[in-house]
């Protein structure tokens, strides 16, 4: 029997749990707060007015937030959830003016005013999902596009014909690890990665440059980190492929490639030190690919990722921090399949 389509909320609910989505609603709410004491004066100072809204604001506030970010994950699979989303808020209002004005009878208007308040940000948040989604696949379209690289795909195959007579068995492997690194970049960009798919990955791409570039390059692994972390895709292989075509390639003698993943504070750090090639500022492609990973990061964490970049001591280092999420079962399985 076909079961019914599954109805959606009507407005998308956030992930109550990011960064940029509390920041966007304390700072949107403040800001109305301050507004309101400076454009409708009711005898009082301004600064009186301000405590004075802020005194009913900020606990309901900080208390709606609280409770959303422990309910989120349950919250967005209800069916009616931006109802609940905003139930709640009116609730928590209730509940505060009744702690605070126990002697008194029940106001609706503040309630009201909460659920009213909660219904225009889920109404941004929707609107801000679906301007960014467009913008996304684009990000992710580019960022692929990137990848392919010509001089990348040319010189592996170079590489495979100048070993099918020597070492057939290392040719083999060449085109092997290849196909499967065409495979992931051509994947489903909807599907979340792992860390420990990112490591095989990267592992393949720096097996078919070192038949290459042979002992001019050394890598070192130090990975701290749980191997179930989720992750955008292809987000480490683009960075070691930079190290190694605008660092270890460009370097007379080659050089060493470090890449360490550790687990801090509830985020996981990614990062990838090369050699500098030269002087002067780094080669304008890897800051084009830099770029694009920057922008990835920002529209699949908003403000919980960054990526950061110094140059030290003839050395190069890029560092990723992003939170630490472990894969769940169905990520898993669609990973394995």
């Amino acid at each position: 029997m076909r079961q019914p389509p599954r109805q959606h909320p009507v407005f998308a609910i956030p992930d109550f749990r990011n960064l940029g989505v509390m920041l966007r609603i304390l700072l949107s709410l403040n800001l109305l707060l301050l507004c309101s004491a400076v454009f409708l004066p009711d005898g009082d100072t301004l600064t009186g007015r301000i405590l004075s809204r802020a005194s009913w604001v900020e606990p309901s506030l900080l208390l709606s937030l609280g409770l959303l970010g422990l309910l989120s994950p349950w919250l967005g699979r209800q069916r009616r959830g931006n109802w609940l989303v905003v139930a709640l808020c009116m609730l928590c209002v209730l509940v505060q003016d009744r702690l605070l004005n126990a002697l008194e009878l029940p106001r609706l208007e503040r309630p009201l005013l909460a659920g009213l308040l909660a219904i225009l940000l889920l109404h941004y948040f929707s609107l801000r999902q679906r301007a960014l989604s467009p913008a996304l696949g684009e990000a992710r379209l580019a960022a692929l596009q990137a990848r392919i690289r010509p001089h990348f795909l040319f010189n592996s195959l170079n590489a495979a014909i100048a070993l099918i007579r020597s070492r057939p068995e290392k040719a083999e492997m060449v085109l092997e690890n290849l196909a499967d690194l065409f495979r992931a970049q051509m994947a489903d960009p909807g599907h979340t990665s792992s860390l420990e798919r990112e490591i095989e990955l990267a592992k393949m791409y720096l097996a078919i440059e070192s038949e290459r570039l042979g002992q001019r390059l050394n890598v070192v692994w130090d990975i701290q980190a749980a191997l179930d972390a989720s992750l955008p895709p292809l987000l480490l292989q683009p960075l070691v492929e930079n190290a190694v075509h605008h660092g270890v390639e460009r370097c007379g003698k080659g050089g060493e490639i470090r890449i360490r993943a550790q687990l801090k504070s509830g985020q996981l750090l990614l990062s990838v030190s090369n050699p500098l090639a030269g002087q002067g500022e780094p080669h304008r492609g890897n800051r084009m690919a830099l770029d694009n990973l920057r922008e990835r990061l920002e529209l699949f964490y908003d403000a919980e990722a960054s990526l950061q970049v110094a140059a030290a001591d003839g050395q190069y280092h890029t560092l990723i921090r992003l939170p630490y999420r472990p894969l769940s079962r169905q990520q898993q399985s669609a990973l394995l399949h």
